[in-house]
């Protein structure tokens, strides 16, 4: 490969983990660019969303030594891919060479053929610049003026230009976009079955939603709640972690699960998931997200224990085994085995539950 293109910047790990900006903000880009020979050379830029097929092209500036920069902005959340090229620039090269040669007296006459047929060249190539060269081909047809080939426009016209055969592109840098509120925002933790009005009764989400003003007032922008799921009743533990519970003991929230659904439903007690829509939407109206915790483990009754029992470990007695953090023993909460022989239909199961929250 005639050009070399390392120090690439923003990029983690040489492009291995995707950087994170935020929406709406200049990313500045650079890179160490050179080849082999004399010949002048270009840095170019470009980026895209993920899901977008057409690039956006910048050209980038020479800044020192072999550094190159430029910056982009992403205008929306998202996923993108940014690269760094480096081309020959044709048109720059025989700039300079013409310069020097007019400089030294020798006769030139010839370089102006070159020049002309490199502009016809990239006005078949490009058609953004194509109104500035051909304003610069007329004038020099009609003319013969070397200043109008010489003229720092059409030089910038002609950087601008997509490269033809002699050029590089690195590889793609994976970047993540996000909104401003995730650079930093302050968090407000709920335990939505406490905030129940009448002593020794259970919350709702209705009870959470009313006070939402207030917590706004305070200046949090995020309402975090652990998980709104079904609670499992096998193994439910008592108050203080006792292994028996009493008939009244609502058990962990973490031991998500039960006949009433696993990560896809609300806790009946807390209400309905159109209750939990209008607590969300009483925390959009005052300038508040609502967080949820994505607790990857389940209850003995949760559905997937009897629908995928492969997603999970089971003893010798054929029992599933429980979560353990020795000494403590959680018999409550099982976890799934991520690495299972079925672990993409899990994996993919995880992922629809985000998506249904989402």
């Amino acid at each position: 490969m005639r050009f070399v293109i390392e120090d690439v910047y923003p990029s983690l790990d040489n492009g291995r983990y995707a950087i994170k900006r935020i929406a709406g903000e200049k990313i500045e880009v650079w890179a160490d660019i050179f080849r082999e020979g004399h010949d002048v050379i270009t840095g170019m830029l470009r980026w895209r969303r993920h899901d977008q097929n057409s690039w956006n092209f910048s050209a980038m500036k020479f800044d020192q030594n072999d550094r190159w920069s430029a910056e982009f902005t992403p205008p929306a959340a998202g996923r993108y891919f940014y690269a760094i090229g480096g081309a020959t620039d044709r048109f720059a090269t025989w700039r300079r060479d013409y310069l020097l040669k007019s400089k030294a007296g020798e006769d030139v006459t010839a370089e102006f053929l070159i020049a002309r047929q490199l502009l016809d060249d990239a006005i078949a190539e490009d058609s953004n610049s194509a109104q500035i060269l051909k304003r610069a081909a007329e004038a020099f047809d009609h003319s013969g003026d070397d200043k109008i080939l010489l003229a720092e426009e059409l030089a910038a016209a002609m950087r601008e230009l997509q490269p033809g055969g002699d050029h590089a592109w690195t590889q793609e840098y994976p970047l993540v976009v996000e909104r401003p509120a995730a650079r930093a925002s302050a968090w407000y933790e709920i335990f939505p079955r406490s905030q129940g009005k009448i002593d020794g009764g259970h919350g709702t989400f209705a009870d959470s939603a009313a006070r939402v003003p207030e917590i706004a007032a305070l200046g949090f922008d995020v309402l975090y709640m652990p998980p709104i799921h079904p609670i499992g009743r096998k193994n439910r533990k008592g108050k203080n972690n006792a292994a028996t519970a009493e008939a009244d003991d609502p058990g962990s929230p973490y031991a998500i699960g039960s006949a009433d659904g696993g990560h896809d439903a609300v806790h009946p007690e807390l209400g309905t998931l159109e209750d939990f829509r209008r607590l969300v939407e009483t925390c959009r109206t005052h300038g508040m997200e609502v967080a949820l915790d994505f607790a990857v483990q389940c209850s003995p009754d949760h559905p997937w224990i009897g629908q995928h029992p492969e997603w999970f470990q089971w003893q010798a007695d054929k029992t599933v085994r429980y979560a353990e953090n020795p000494p403590k023993k959680y018999q409550d909460i099982v976890n799934p085995d991520l690495w299972c022989a079925d672990r993409e239909a899990l994996w993919a199961a995880l992922r629809d539950v985000i998506l249904f929250w989402h």
